[in-house]
């Protein structure tokens, strides 16, 4: 619901407060309605700029064997609500009533009402209302149109920003994290998913790896907390999965290959542990051939990140 973001909206040109979707009445852009929701997409001609240290590049300084962990559950139960991790849905349980959560990329709305059910304030945001299955419209769609590089919203609004599938659709993902972590309270989590090995679909840019999601999220300012790879969805069962009608037809036979795949991996570990292989001895492996890495992040307590410039 659009009351849901009062006292939270900025303008996406020139940044300044809206008391309203309707008017910036410091830049005088008016806002038009699509699709029967404001379109806050950025329409003037600047230019961002934001910098990096150059030694946060470094892959040596990545904290594998602290990031790269399988949290006690997770997967996408069936029947669930279409994308939810079961992790990222223990994380958003522990929010507490009244808190108040962005969607990055919410295609049909479909959190819309589980959020509601359990208290929380729940604003949904995309570029367009069409690019979602038919079966999700039903939902309500995204509250409000707009870029997840340029987000109209002000800094520290949010306790928890999701973003399910989203990262892999957009065109530099790094300034669209920068932009989570600036309108996250200090504190607040991201959560999140992005392909791996799944097909180029839907316009997808950079489909990442575990190492690529870390990166993304330190330049952002955040702390990684886990990063992991959905077991379920192997690149081979979303190569015939998400391929065509043909290779959907024996989408069975992924389970065979990843078998196949992942036992002498499994007779390794066994070997040099002395014993048969838990999950988190294999994440290496099963990451090696996931068809999508998933994580859940925090925004550090201490301080607000750089807010992203724009300039006319």
């Amino acid at each position: 619901m659009i009351s849901a973001c009062d006292g939270l909206l900025s303008c996406p040109d020139c940044r300044a407060d809206l008391a309203a979707p309707r008017r910036c009445d410091a830049c005088g852009r008016e806002f038009v309605r699509e699709d029967e929701r404001p379109n806050l997409m950025p329409r003037g001609g600047g230019t961002v700029r934001f910098e990096w240290p150059a030694q946060a590049f470094n892959p040596a300084t990545i904290p594998d064997v602290e990031i790269l962990r399988f949290p006690p559950a997770h997967g996408q139960p069936k029947g669930g609500i279409y994308h939810l991790d079961r992790a990222h849905e223990a994380c958003l349980n522990e929010l507490p009533a009244g808190s108040t959560v962005l969607e990055i990329g919410c295609g049909g709305g479909q959190m819309r009402k589980w959020m509601g059910e359990r208290g929380i304030h729940y604003i949904g945001v995309d570029v367009a209302v069409d690019r979602v299955h038919d079966w999700l419209r039903s939902h309500g769609g995204p509250d409000i149109l707009c870029d997840a590089h340029v987000l109209p919203f002000r800094d520290g609004s949010f306790d928890a920003v999701y973003a399910s599938a989203v990262w892999e659709h957009l065109a530099f993902p790094q300034l669209a994290a920068k932009e989570a972590a600036r309108v996250l309270k200090p504190g607040g989590v991201c959560l999140g998913s992005a392909s791996f090995l799944e097909p180029w679909h839907d316009a997808s840019y950079y489909h990442m790896t575990p190492y690529g999601v870390f990166m993304t999220l330190s330049l952002a300012g955040f702390k990684a907390i886990q990063i992991w790879p959905e077991t379920k969805w192997s690149g081979f069962r979303a190569m015939l999965e998400m391929g065509n009608k043909a290779t959907r037809a024996i989408r069975g036979l992924s389970w065979l290959i990843y078998g196949w795949y992942l036992a002498p991996k499994a007779a390794q570990a066994w070997l040099r542990r002395g014993r048969k292989p838990d999950e988190q001895a294999l994440l290496h492996p099963i990451a090696e051939m996931a068809g999508a890495i998933a994580w859940i992040a925090r925004k550090s307590d201490s301080r607000l990140p750089e807010r992203t410039e724009t300039s006319s």
